[in-house]
């Protein structure tokens, strides 16, 4: 058993699957858990286990989303663009943290005359993109890729095709 010393940590039993939803850079023997009921905080490192993914009917365990193809971090924008204007094709896309609002990332993606951005806000442990809410970003990022992130006055779609692929 963990027990919380303050409000920012999270308690938990021995044997309790907790999700890893980050390791943050600037505090290497914590990570950000989320437990089976949603509740979250940081947790020891040393007093979790690492259970290798096992193959289940889903195909086995995601990344967590900070380990996708598609996640980025800290890039600006204008870095962003750049990256998608050169080496990006119609469709490709990524995931950076907002530099305009703290805590908050943002999808951009290149689109047929300019780049998209989109931004998503970080609610506890969901991801909100205008009224709709994620547990995750990769289930955000797999709706994209399904359903239009964005549709023009004239009806054209854009979705999410595929993580841009890093030069």
């Amino acid at each position: 058993l963990w027990q919380a010393q303050n409000e920012e940590e999270l308690s938990f039993s021995k044997a309790e699957r907790l999700h890893i939803v980050d390791k943050p850079s600037d505090d290497p023997d914590w990570w950000m858990a989320v437990n089976s009921t949603g509740q979250s905080g940081l947790v020891p490192k040393n007093y979790v286990q690492v259970e290798q993914s096992r193959a289940n009917g889903s195909g086995g365990q995601l990344l967590p989303d900070k380990q996708q193809p598609w996640y980025y971090g800290q890039i600006t924008r204008s870095e962003c663009d750049q990256l998608l204007g050169q080496f990006g094709v119609d469709g490709d896309f990524l995931v950076r943290v907002s530099e305009t609002n703290v805590g908050d990332l943002s999808v951009s993606m290149k689109a047929p005359g300019r780049n998209k951005h989109f931004k998503v806000h970080v609610e506890g442990t969901t991801y909100r993109i205008g009224q709709r809410k994620f547990n995750t970003l990769t289930d955000l990022v797999e709706h994209y890729k399904k359903s239009p992130i964005y549709t023009s006055p004239q009806g054209d779609k854009l979705y999410l095709v595929k993580a841009l692929t890093r030069p």
